[in-house]
């Protein structure tokens, strides 16, 4: 039962196929209707029953159709876009229809030669052309098919580069006169007829099948493969600077001919072509290109050379001749960037990228000369009105149609910021001072004006705008080592920036003032600016301490290893406070901060210390009513005590210590000015006791010294 119901359901999923298959031949295939196909095709692969029904009816069906009836150029771009689906998802079944197929792309491409779109999609499935056919282990026959097939192309687009140029004087070791060797079937572009051409549709003609090549070779490094790709890449680097080697300089230099002068009118077109080709090189290999980098960039800075627009020849408002090529170029330059990054070795020829940029993103409104008239009455006025006209047409001529222009001025600033955020340390000091004031000046221009038709050209386009605030956003956050950054003057600009007219600009100049602000005030410690850290206070010092005095703390250092030398001891006897008097002592006034000295090696020399007998000692004690009239900001007493066993101490004489009835927790008092306290409020004994100790004068000398060399 289970079974009935999957080969049900499969033969309903199959005959829905088809008719959609039929509808899109006889009327069309959309975008969207493509997409169903091969979402349908890529979730039923794993259906066995609805895989077999499609590879024994649909594609048998679809097949025989394609070269049985007369179709218009609707069916044959439908047709072109379902062949490149099945071999991508049944390569292996459509080598048994590769006969129809082969019929169908001359049908399409003797019909259909001068459609761009029609073309593009006929070499989209030749490119898969090799994974039609078993694979062989490891996909080896794939690899090897396609590898054939791509050298047959590469030899095709130079063989027709070779007809191009052989009519030029300069060019010599090319031979027209050679035979095609090649194994694509050329005779269905009729070139016999190529003699009785004339000079200019013999280029055009032979220009369109140097594209056609081309971009077979395009879609074959841009297409998916069921395996490995193996080919050589400098050949097609070597393609490409041939190419480009001809240029129109070289061609005016020449004896001026109806050959030339035919070929200098599509030579742009096989520049354009060149760099497609290199752009979808670098897209298949990536990184693998690093090494010919000098290479890459050599063409492409050579296209911005070729391109470059002279504005004392040609109107600044008209359509370029070769503007799509520098666009193109500049598309290709971001593309290099984003993947070879700062090993793309274009900082060898920053000085032509910064003045091609430079001549792109600014422009220079060509200088006037008026009429002046000293004489007075109506000549002046017509003069003044004569000068006027003249104003008026200028800027007629210059505002007629910058749309020619914003493209290339969008480009250039997309390259210039990607450019200064990979390699903008790699930039003279020079050129990045230029990159800053250009932009800073066109940005302070716009601000100024009050119109937007006074905007400096092409920036009363909205895009060109926004693309000038990115590129000062890309100087502040990409800044050079050697030049100062005007990062108060971009904040400024930026928040000038947000009154913009257009909302994404005023956005794009938000997201600005958002991103200098983290740098302005970082969010956590800065690597050049380390925040130092904070002297930790104990909690219970914290209570004791005014606020307004806590910078009396000296700096706590632990870990002391401070080698003490001690020449001789004698008869030292220490003072000790019994247990019940320390507890005695009020817990909010005897809070003693000790300044703790760490790592240090300072050596401490003692001269001599008398030996104090420690027998018969009476505890210094002090009574309740003294501690009552000790005032309270004078019982913090900062005593110096050095803590650590461990300390190496170099003893050269130590005589008759006497250590016997020591109490615990002795402290050895100095009498330095800090420690004292008020004896005026203590009663006699005390001060009797005290008295008694002042013989003991080497006690003195010993911690006084020992105070001091700290």
């Amino acid at each position: 039962m289970n079974s009935l119901v999957a080969s049900l359901k499969a033969d309903e999923a199959v005959n829905w196929f088809q008719k959609r298959l039929n509808n899109a031949v006889n009327y069309g295939l959309s975008s969207e209707e493509c997409n169903m196909f091969d979402i349908f095709i890529t979730s039923t692969l794993a259906d066995v029953d609805i895989k077999k029904q499609i590879i024994n009816i649909v594609l048998p069906t679809f097949f025989d159709n394609l070269i049985s009836r007369k179709v218009d150029k609707s069916t044959i771009d439908a047709q072109a876009t379902l062949i490149r689906l099945f071999i991508k998802y049944y390569g292996g079944t459509c080598n048994q229809f590769k006969n129809a197929m082969d019929k169908f792309t001359t049908k399409a491409l003797s019909e259909c030669f001068n459609e761009d779109n029609i073309v593009f999609k006929v070499t989209k499935y030749l490119a898969l052309y090799p994974q039609c056919g078993g694979r062989g282990q490891q996909g080896i026959h794939h690899a090897e098919a396609w590898t054939c097939q791509f050298n047959d192309y590469l030899y095709s687009a130079n063989y027709f580069l070779n007809q191009l140029y052989t009519n030029v004087n300069f060019f010599f070791g090319m031979d027209g006169t050679d035979n095609y060797e090649g194994k694509f079937d050329v005779s269905i572009f009729k070139l016999s007829e190529l003699k009785q051409m004339t000079p200019k549709e013999r280029y055009e003609k032979l220009t369109s099948l140097f594209i056609f090549f081309n971009t077979a070779i395009q879609s074959m490094l841009l297409s998916m493969f069921s395996t490995v790709k193996h080919f050589d890449s400098n050949k097609v680097i070597q393609f490409a600077l041939c190419t480009l080697s001809v240029t129109s300089e070289k061609l005016n230099a020449t004896m001026v001919t109806e050959d030339v002068i035919a070929l200098d009118s599509v030579l742009w077109k096989l520049h354009s072509s060149a760099i497609k080709t290199i752009s979808a090189l670098i897209k298949c290999c990536g990184r693998i290109l690093i090494p010919q980098g000098t290479l890459i960039c050599r063409i492409l800075i050579q296209s911005l050379n070729m391109t470059h627009y002279n504005s004392s020849n040609t109107q600044y408002g008209t359509t370029r001749s070769k503007l799509q090529q520098r666009v193109l170029t500049y598309q290709v330059l971001c593309s290099w960037l984003a993947v070879a990054g700062s090993q793309s070795s274009l900082e060898l020829f920053s000085e032509s990228l910064t003045s091609g940029i430079l001549f792109d993103i600014k422009f220079d409104k060509p200088s006037l000369n008026l009429v002046v008239d000293k004489q007075t009455g109506n000549k002046k006025r017509k003069s003044g009105a004569l000068n006027q006209k003249i104003i008026n047409q200028r800027d007629t001529i210059v505002m007629h149609d910058y749309l020619a222009n914003k493209t290339v001025c969008n480009e250039a600033h997309k390259t210039l910021q990607l450019f200064l955020n990979t390699l903008s340390s790699n930039l003279k000091v020079l050129q990045f001072k230029i990159f800053q004031s250009t932009i800073m000046g066109l940005l302070l221009e716009i601000i100024k004006c009050q119109r937007p038709n006074d905007y400096p050209l092409p920036y009363y386009d909205n895009l060109c705008r926004l693309n000038l605030y990115n590129s000062l956003l890309a100087l502040i956050i990409s800044p050079h080592p050697q030049c100062i950054t005007h990062t108060s003057v971009a904040l400024r600009v930026f928040t000038f920036g947000t009154t913009d007219r257009n909302e994404k600009v005023k956005e794009v100049c938000r997201s600005s003032l958002s991103e200098l602000e983290h740098i302005i005030h970082p969010r956590n410690d800065t690597l050049f600016f380390p925040l130092e850290n904070e002297i930790e206070i104990p909690p219970c010092a914290q209570s004791t301490i005014p606020e307004n005095k806590t910078h009396f703390l000296n700096e706590i250092v632990e870990d002391l290893t401070v080698p003490i030398q001690v020449k001789e001891f004698k008869n030292v006897l220490p003072i000790t406070i019994p247990q019940s008097t320390q507890s005695n002592i009020s817990e909010n006034k005897t809070e003693i901060i000790n300044e703790i000295v760490e790592d240090s090696t300072i050596p401490i020399k003692a001269k001599k210390v008398k030996i104090i007998n420690t027998e018969n000692v009476q505890p210094n004690t002090i009574p309740q009513s003294v501690q009552n009239t000790i005032p309270e900001n004078k019982t913090n007493i900062f005593n110096k005590i050095v803590e650590d066993s461990t300390l190496p101490i170099e003893v050269k004489a130590l005589n008759n210590v006497n250590t016997a009835n020591v109490q615990p927790n002795t402290v050895i008092e100095s009498n330095d000015a800090d420690n004292s306290m008020d004896s005026s409020s203590a009663d006699e004994s005390l001060i009797k006791r005290d008295l008694e100790y002042e013989d003991y004068t080497y006690t003195n000398i010993m911690m006084n010294d020992f105070i001091d060399s700290d």
